[in-house]
């Protein structure tokens, strides 16, 4: 081992670990889950090779998050799990083999929230989030108002104290309606169906989640004293007589071959499914056999995710746009005829520099293929060449900020990016330290993020921004705030959004 491993393992476990906390304490996901997922694998196979790189604070060694502290602490009874990935059929076979044979119970991965629900005497004591797998937020209040979930067990054969694992999520037509409804009262769309549903369990008013259509499949348990069930499958009709929602798509599959065909099955119609699912869990079916297999530290040996890959669309390359960072950076970003890629409605996708663009080699009107794995950020894989019609055209950098007119330039000889000079006057890189110091990264001050930013510093109304400066957001006041107008804005580039009419959207923020 050398020193560029060790610095790299220490790099990967940071990285991983800051995306972790955005996604369980903010619902944030600040990369996609083929990033991530491709991230985790590079540390594995890195800890594999040097077990002496394995560190207390891995994320191989943990499930999940620390829960956030915005609901009190709940321990689980028994440790909530995470699950193992493979994105082949071939890394399937290996796992296939080393689980020692069937039957296997497939079912799908649901794209939602994972939930505990503990029931002392059949009736609903507590609901936490995963966490950390120890330790999850209380949010009980919540769930009591989800419909579907039981607050009482309906048969009288109930262990003393259960605990009931499952996925919170939306329906696709459910979200589309929430979506609506969010962007018709001026408030920022939620990104995806799972950050919704993620957002809509953790509400401090439980007003707000009741009015929203939640629903629950439920796909195991933690604590349960019960030896009469001897299988997963057997589990699943006995959860479905207490009342709890469970799914009527799992299969029970004696060999490979047919447990591949579950997976190639649903791979082919999961855009014709209710909700979203991003891909198939495969278990052992017995529970003898998962107990002879055992755990990780993260994750049972008895059963693995089978990962769909991303999705991928073609959409018109609109236009290539601009925008400048708190830094200065100036990054390219692409403007797209809006389309619906792995759950969300993308407008737009960043493009990081010029020598990217140059890159993939797309011209402002191409036909693209977008890609989006089921997360936040989109990427522009290259063009459609054989769609061209000889319409389109090269981008230029701009030579000055489109915010300032200042002259781009490299922050120094050699570097790719272009930079704004203008620190201190410049509004893009006001807007973005603005954002920054709400962040969990500086001040953590709940609701200012980049659109709150945008109406501080750039209101429509009034004329005189009530933020000129980081300082001026510790003299605000009331009388400052409630006359300001805002642009709706794409939380990602700053760009404009837009009204039927073409207009840019006007809303009193505050």
């Amino acid at each position: 081992m050398n020193s560029k491993e060790q610095a790299r393992a220490n790099e990967l476990v940071d990285l991983i670990n800051k995306h972790r906390a955005a996604y369980y304490q903010s619902n944030t996901s600040l990369i996609s889950d083929a990033e991530y997922d491709s991230l985790m694998r590079e540390l594995e196979k890195l800890e594999a090779k040097y077990p002496q790189l394995i560190t207390g604070d891995s994320p191989t060694q943990s499930v999940g998050g620390e829960a956030s502290q915005t609901f009190q602490p709940s321990v689980h009874l028994e440790k909530m799990m995470s699950l193992d990935n493979v994105f082949s059929m071939e890394e399937l076979d290996t796992w296939l083999d080393k689980a020692g044979g069937g039957p296997f119970l497939c079912e799908l991965k649901i794209d939602g929230l994972a939930i505990n629900l503990r029931y002392e005497k059949g009736k609903l004591v507590s609901a936490a989030t995963r966490g950390d797998g120890t330790v999850g937020e209380d949010v009980t209040r919540n769930v009591m108002t989800v419909k579907g979930i039981p607050h009482q067990l309906s048969s009288k054969a109930i262990p003393d104290v259960v605990e009931i694992r499952g996925e919170v999520f939306y329906a696709l037509e459910d979200f589309a309606k929430l979506n609506k409804s969010l962007i018709d009262q001026g408030k920022a769309p939620f990104a995806n169906p799972r950050n919704s549903a993620s957002g809509s369990l953790r509400q401090k008013d439980s007003s707000v989640t009741a009015s929203r259509p939640l629903q629950m499949i439920v796909h195991g348990v933690g604590a349960l004293k019960d030896d009469s069930v001897k299988a997963q499958s057997d589990l699943y009709q006995q959860l479905k007589t207490w009342g709890l929602p469970t799914s009527s798509r799992y299969k029970v599959y004696k060999t490979a071959k047919e447990v591949k065909g579950y997976i190639q099955d649903f791979e082919a119609k999961r855009h014709t499914l209710e909700h979203e699912i991003d891909g198939v869990v495969v278990k052992v079916d017995e529970f003898s056999k998962q107990q002879s297999l055992g755990f990780t530290s993260r994750a049972p040996r008895w059963a693995i995710a089978y990962k769909y890959p991303p999705e991928q669309v073609n959409t018109k390359l609109l236009d290539i746009k601009v925008s400048i960072g708190r830094t200065g950076r100036a990054t390219p970003y692409a403007v797209l005829d809006p389309i619906r890629v792995a759950g969300s409605e993308i407008e737009f996708a960043t493009l990081h520099n010029q020598e990217v663009v140059a890159a993939k080699g797309i011209l402002i009107g191409d036909t693209v293929v977008l890609r989006k794995a089921g997360d936040v950020i989109p990427e522009i894989l290259g063009p459609v060449v054989a769609l061209r019609d000889g319409s389109e055209k090269k981008f230029a950098m701009p030579k000055k900020c489109p915010e300032c007119q200042s002259l781009l330039a490299p922050a120094q000889d050699g570097d790719v990016d272009l930079r704004c000079p203008n620190a201190r006057s410049c509004p893009a890189q006001l807007r973005e330290r603005i954002a920054y110091i709400g962040s969990r990264s500086a001040l953590d001050i709940e609701a200012l993020g980049f659109v709150t930013a945008v109406a501080l510093t750039q209101p429509v109304e009034p004329k005189d921004p009530p933020v000129k400066s980081e300082a001026d957001l510790f003299t605000l006041t009331l009388e400052k705030l409630l006359p300001i107008k805002s642009r709706v804005v794409d939380a990602d580039t700053g760009a404009a959004k837009l009204d039927a009419k073409g207009e840019e959207k006007v809303v009193e923020y505050f």
